[in-house]
């Protein structure tokens, strides 16, 4: 199976759109999360749109979920015009955000299209998983994970990332942006992966002093990954970090430049810091 990065959001980056990851595998592709420029992100990967099977979802927040009505009506079938057994792509998510994704997103938008009424089956086949239950795709088992996502500095959201795996072949964890922290449900889940793709906040991190001054409580900061002793972070063993690929969301970072501005080789700084380095779109990992 082939990762490939490709950017599908924009909720804090003008450059990079967010990375997300697009899975190649028997020629068929499983795309996890779709934010707004989705067009732009596959039309830069080259990837051709009626070339994604299936569509993964982990939360239903604006730049996860904000290139499923352009998929939807992008794949639908115009001429033969059904309502209902689509032939668009498998959509899978969480049986609980699955009953939210068409009331909460995409109701308004797709509900009358073209004059009939319409649900989330006309334009994709609904693939619901239970609560601590996996399923399969192209022979790889894939189990959610549920993790801690905040909103609004309180409100505690679940967030579904993937941990995937296959006999005789690496397995990977794709935190699909939470906050980094460690009960045992979900440790496990790390120390198991191979490779970790972890979401990584670098806002309010003072790389010149290697100092923590704040993050925005949505997802991990940087400096507590890393361990800085001001954000009051448990450390990552290094066994760990060498296995995490840092998925970052600021286009500073691509500068080389930290969020007070200072000059910053985050690549170099990353390694320091026992990482594996930076997911970048276009990058393609081979497992």
């Amino acid at each position: 199976m082939k990762i490939r990065i490709i950017g599908c959001g924009s909720a804090f980056s003008f450059k990079n759109f967010n990375q997300s990851y697009l899975l190649e595998e028997n020629d068929k592709r499983l795309l996890i999360d779709c934010g707004r420029n989705i067009p732009e992100a596959l039309n830069h990967a080259g990837v051709e749109l009626h070339s994604i099977n299936a569509i993964y979802v982990s939360h239903a927040h604006a730049d996860h979920v904000g290139g499923l009505e352009f998929l939807a009506l992008a794949l639908y079938d115009w001429q033969k015009k059904p309502t209902r057994n689509p032939i668009g792509p498998i959509l899978i998510a969480n049986e609980h955000l699955m009953k939210n994704l068409w009331t909460h997103t995409l109701q308004g938008g797709l509900e009358t299209m073209e004059g009939f009424v319409a649900d989330i089956r006309t334009f994709f086949k609904p693939y619901a998983v239970a609560p601590n239950k996996s399923f399969l795709w192209e022979g790889w088992k894939v189990s959610l994970v549920q993790q801690i996502h905040v909103m609004s500095g309180s409100v505690v959201m679940p967030s579904f990332g993937l941990f995937i795996e296959k006999k005789g072949c690496k397995s990977v964890y794709f935190t699909t942006d939470a906050q980094y922290f460690q009960p045992k449900q979900v440790k496990v889940f790390y120390d198991s992966a191979d490779l970790i793709f972890q979401d990584c906040e670098c806002s309010g991190v003072d790389m010149n002093q290697h100092r923590y001054v704040f993050n925005s409580g949505v997802h991990a900061s940087y400096a507590e990954l890393a361990g800085f002793p001001s954000a009051n972070a448990s450390v990552l063993p290094l066994e760990l970090r060498k296995k995490i690929v840092l998925s970052h969301y600021q286009d500073f970072v691509t500068d080389n430049r930290d969020y007070l501005d200072n000059p910053c080789d985050w690549e170099a700084e990353s390694k320091k810091d026992g990482f594996s380095g930076w997911a970048r779109v276009g990058g393609v990992y081979d497992l």
